[in-house]
């Protein structure tokens, strides 16, 4: 982990400016009143807003304007949009799920929390060929803990009042988007065969919620406004916890009444480097920032053109996110520990990356095989995802929050009583340690100029979650790029360094030229099955001080400023 002591010329500015969407803020107060608008992408800019929040749907980024407006900081609307993810984006997070926060609090301290899942210390090793599912790789949740935690001590406003947002959207429902909604029927038959899954998810006829049709969850509901009346005990403690408890053992997992009360979210490892002029700050050890560090590292021995990458920048680009990935002390899929894996301060530090910039240098160089691979082949496997949300408030407070419950649906198991999907431990599955805490891919990440933020991003998408964010952050400081253009522009990823995936509208020339230079392309479509990472990232212009958000348009997420409202005064005010 390093900090180098570059200066930041006077005047510089993080973002090239850019065109915008320009939306009046009665359009965003009219949408408080009402169901949550699908499809916002660029946020209000605007000097008198008191935030800007990006998420991965409306119904969240709504949440989290609407706290802003009420005068909460900008903790209180990322603890407001996460609970409401909780509803309106099941396939990625539940109260039964995981998170790692990354906050900048206005004076400059910098907080990282840890709310991992945790695997039970009960956990058997695994037998012989054995291979567990469903509850049986159920973890002790860490999301209601850690969100209300934060709260707790940064936040301004009544924690009910924080959570009222995501109480309505569960008990009034919201209509479900077209994303949401496909993913929802193509796990339909698993569904079927689970009780809660069926009683919860699907309609009375069996069928999936489609788009546009409102989704409702009384369940949820209910134990949201247990959560808001009587904090972290209403969910690992009493009645709640013994139906948690009941519920995973009953069908044959791990995770005991004692389990939940003795969760405790941890504190999160920050590390930091620079990129150019800029601070970078993200979280490591159970999340990956030691890697996008190691990225970072990486590209800034290199020089990057305005503009377009061209393809040999997005090779240089391939080749770096391909090697950092091989370093990771974890293995990809299975987060099972690596045989003699690297230490996360080796591979976060200025002398390792240097010596593995010459490899890529070296590699760049080399010629491409007289026999170029295939240019095409299909998708293999199955994509992990998760989910984040980005806020930035007028006083100087920034928070990078991303949460998950594993693959789509995590467990793909839900409990009858209380209507939330369990998550899904992948070490749980690969190779147990009782008591370990879960890694995750997960990078919340702010970036800092002269001490103030000037970009909060992090995204979705398993292993691609670090390169996603490198690509976008190279896109806004190397290349001049506006936000919304940054999330658009060309992107790749490589796990191997032979194989590329792209977006099939990168221009054919670029796709021409890579296959040249002998890669193996899979060409994706923007959509959240096989995507390259979905990133939502909210960053503040330093010359001026607009907020400006952007969510990724492979996803239904949304991004707005706050429309002004009460003033802002005083600390927490629990409950």
């Amino acid at each position: 982990m390093n900090s180098g002591p570059a200066r930041i010329p006077p005047g510089k500015r993080l973002l090239a400016p850019g065109r915008g969407i320009a939306l009046c803020a009665a359009l965003a107060l009219a949408a408080f009143s009402g169901a949550p608008s699908q499809g916002t992408r660029l946020a209000l800019r605007s000097q008198d807003s008191p935030g800007a929040i990006a998420a991965s749907t409306p119904g969240a980024a709504q949440a989290g304007a609407e706290i802003l407006s009420a005068g909460g900081n900008a903790i209180d609307a990322a603890v407001a949009a996460a609970f409401a993810l909780t509803v309106t984006d099941p396939a990625m997070t539940s109260l039964a799920g995981r998170t790692q926060i990354l906050a900048h609090l206005q004076g400059g301290r910098i907080v990282g929390l840890d709310g991992a899942t945790q695997q039970p210390p009960g956990v058997p090793p695994l037998a012989e060929k054995e291979d567990r599912a469903a509850y049986q790789t159920v973890p002790i949740p860490g999301n209601p803990a850690t969100l209300l935690h934060l709260h707790r001590l940064h936040g301004r406003l009544p924690r009910a009042r924080v959570l009222a947002p995501a109480i309505r959207l569960a008990e009034v429902g919201f209509p479900v988007s077209p994303r949401v909604a496909e993913i929802w029927e193509e796990e339909r038959p698993r569904f079927e065969k689970d009780l809660g899954a069926r009683k919860h998810y699907l309609k009375p006829d069996g069928s999936a919620y489609r788009a546009g049709e409102t989704y409702r969850n009384p369940a949820i509901a209910r134990l949201l406004r247990a959560l808001a009346r009587d904090g972290r005990d209403a969910f690992y403690r009493g009645d709640t916890g013994k139906t948690v408890a009941a519920d995973v053992t009953g069908q044959g997992g791990f995770v005991k009444a004692p389990d939940l009360v003795n969760y405790r979210p941890g504190d999160g490892a920050v590390v930091r480097t620079r990129y150019r002029d800029w601070e970078v700050l993200t979280l490591g050890r159970h999340a990956w920032g030691n890697t996008l560090a190691e990225m970072l590292n990486i590209l800034s021995h290199f020089e990057l053109q305005r503009g377009s990458p061209t393809p040999r920048e997005l090779e240089l680009v391939a080749r770096t996110i391909a090697q950092a990935l091989q370093d990771r002390p974890q293995a990809l899929g299975t987060l099972a520990p690596k045989k003699d894996g690297l230490s996360l301060d080796l591979i976060s530090s200025l002398e390792f990356a240097r010596e593995r910039a010459e490899r890529v240098r070296k590699a760049l160089g080399e010629p491409a095989p007289s026999a170029p691979q295939a240019p095409l082949s299909p998708p293999q496997g199955e994509d992990h995802d998760t989910t984040h949300l980005s806020v930035m408030d007028a006083e100087g407070n920034a928070v990078a929050l991303t949460t998950s419950i594993g693959p789509r649906f995590g467990a793909r198991v839900a409990s009858p009583e209380l209507g939330f999907f369990y998550a899904h431990s992948y070490r749980m599955r690969s190779s147990p340690e009782p008591g370990a805490r879960d890694h995750t891919e997960m990078t919340p990440t702010i970036v800092l100029r002269d001490g103030r933020p000037v970009l909060v991003i992090g995204a979705a998408g398993s292993e691609r979650i670090p390169g996603a964010i490198l690509q976008v952050l190279s896109h806004l400081l190397d290349r001049g790029l506006p936000l919304e253009e940054a999330l658009r522009a060309p992107r790749v990823f490589s796990a191997d360094a032979n194989r590329i995936r792209l977006w099939d509208d990168t221009p054919a020339a670029v796709r021409q030229a890579l296959r040249q230079r002998g890669f193996d392309l899979e060409l994706v479509t923007r959509d959240p099955r096989r995507h390259l990472g979905i990133v939502h990232a909210v960053a503040r212009d330093p010359a001026t001080g607009v907020l400006t958000g952007a969510a990724d348009p492979v996803y239904d997420g949304a991004a707005l400023n706050a429309p002004p409202g009460k003033a802002r005064s005083g600390q927490n005010q629990e409950p």
